[in-house]
Formats: C-alpha cells, sequence, structure tokens
C-alpha cells in the first residue's frame, strides 16, 4: 500500500478553492503546518475533499530572450494512466514517508517539499543541481480535471545554468530516466503558443498544469 502526504483543502484554502496559477505571495504553506499527513493514495485518489501536495520543477537554462525550459513526452503506459503520452513542463512527484521523519503534529511543508523536490529531480532527470537552484515560482490549483482536483503544485523554477554539460548531454541524461519518453530544450518565448491542445511539439497536447504554469510564469515576467 503506497501513502502519500495530503491535507485537507479547508486547511489549505481557508475560503473559496482559488484556481488556476497562484503568484507566491497567494498561499501561506505555514498555515497547513501541523495539518499535514500520510494516507493511502488509491483512496485519496478519489477524494478531492484532500489535496496532495506536490513539488513541480520546471527546468531552465539561461536568461532573458535566451532561457530555454526542459520539455518532455510522458510515456503512454505511464503510472498516472491519465497524463499518459501528454508534454509537460514539470517534473515532480508526491511527498512520502521517506522525504520526512517528523511526528504528524511536527511536519512543516517547507521542508518537506524540499526535500521530496531534489529526490524527484534526482530520480526522474538524473540532475543534482542542489537545493540553492530552486526558486519558488507560484502554485497550481486547478479542479476542472479529474487528475488535477485531487492535487496542488508548488511549482518551482530550477536553474541549470551551474551543471557542466551542453544541452544535449543534459537532454541524454534525463531521456535515460524511466520517465520521459522523449524530451526537448524549447524556448520559453516559444512555449505559450505551444500550449494550446494540439498544439504542443509533432501535434502533441500539454497536460493541464502545463498550461497553467506556462502562462502564470509568463505574466509574472511580462
Amino acid at each position: 500500500m503506497r501513502v502519500i502526504l495530503v491535507v485537507e483543502r479547508c486547511h489549505l484554502f481557508p475560503g473559496l478553492s482559488p484556481q488556476g496559477f497562484l503568484p507566491p505571495d497567494a498561499i501561506d504553506l505555514g498555515r497547513v503546518d501541523g495539518r499535514l499527513f500520510f494516507a493511502e493514495r488509491d483512496y485519496m485518489e478519489q477524494c478531492s475533499h484532500f489535496k496532495q501536495v506536490i513539488p513541480y520543477l520546471v527546468l531552465t537554462r539561461g536568461e532573458g530572450s535566451a532561457q530555454r525550459v526542459l520539455c518532455y513526452q510522458r510515456r503512454t503506459k505511464h503510472t498516472e494512466q491519465r497524463l499518459g503520452g501528454l508534454w509537460s513542463v514539470g517534473f515532480g512527484g508526491h511527498i512520502e514517508p521517506e522525504d520526512g521523519t517528523a511526528p504528524a503534529s511536527e511536519r512543516r511543508a517547507a521542508p518537506l517539499l524540499q526535500a521530496t523536490a531534489l529526490r524527484e529531480m534526482q530520480e526522474e532527470t538524473g540532475l543534482e543541481p542542489g537545493a540553492g537552484a530552486l526558486e519558488l515560482a507560484g502554485y497550481i490549483n486547478s479542479d476542472g480535471q479529474d487528475v488535477s482536483s485531487v492535487h496542488f503544485g508548488v511549482v518551482y523554477r530550477v536553474a541549470l545554468d551551474a551543471l557542466p554539460g551542453s544541452d544535449d548531454e543534459l537532454i541524454a541524461l534525463v531521456s535515460a530516466q524511466a520517465e520521459p519518453h522523449r524530451a526537448r530544450w524549447i524556448p520559453v518565448s516559444h512555449l505559450p503558443k505551444l500550449v494550446a491542445t494540439g498544439a504542443g511539439p509533432d501535434g502533441g497536447s500539454f497536460e493541464d498544469w502545463s498550461r497553467l504554469a506556462v502562462e502564470g510564469m509568463a505574466h509574472l515576467q511580462a
């Protein structure tokens, strides 16, 4: 039985649940400290009264007009079948017990998210840029689809400029992992035009969270 970290929706959102991409100051994660608990994933996937907290890592290289984002297409036979075959700008996954052993009353969102982000990045991409490369970019909450209605995304921009190797060498390393079917660098200025349904690489589509992240981060940078 797999267990993952969740929080009651009412503790995360004291009022109505905001939708879409939310700027960094829109959510106070400190208010869920001590209210986080581990629960069976299969049950929580069917229960939208709770939110599974997910770090969502957008990997970048370059600055300004030269900045590019590492995008990848999920394998068709993905562990989350609802995301199979879709393109994504974000790597990440569930917070699991191995990411923090503190008692429930002492669990803090920030260190758990950081530990999970670094673990998932190493497991899913083979890259280890370190905690200093993580920059909080905002949050994603979208109740429009089954898969997103039970998840809450904490979006980090991760600068990979300090890592050795060319763009192609990093692609080769990432592509050797289990997650990507294929991966490519896409200029950040091109992404807003690619996230519409069917407008992605080779006629593919980006997942809902990627669309929200691209549109939200572009708005913040405007």
